[in-house]
């Protein structure tokens, strides 16, 4: 509990500093984020015939924040079609932006 209570701060913070810098002009009134609708997903990715992981996909949320493991990363990027792994570095978040935010 104590775990998510610090992503969902860390999530709020994030998309309050988003909205502030693309000058969204959002209602102050209205809460956009609920402390309930976070979720946490933990992935583990057995082995299988093609390597680990999962689907190609892109994240369908406003924003995925991704603790790696120190020794398996777990995130690729595709960029100029080739598939790169992003390499784990201890003690940090990587912030992913999701389709949401796109729209």
């Amino acid at each position: 509990m104590e775990y998510a209570t610090h992503l969902s701060r860390i999530a709020t913070t994030l998309f309050e500093a988003m909205v502030k810098n693309l000058e969204l002009n959002l209602k102050t009134t209205k809460s956009y984020l609920s402390e309930n609708t976070g979720t946490i997903r933990v992935y583990r990715y057995p082995p299988t015939d093609v390597g680990w992981g999962m689907e190609v996909h892109t994240d369908s949320s406003v924003l995925s924040i991704l603790n790696p493991d120190d020794h398996v990363s777990g995130l690729q990027v595709l960029k100029d079609d080739q598939w790169l792994t992003v390499k784990p570095t201890s003690n940090t978040l990587i912030v992913n932006l999701g389709d949401m935010m796109q729209v």
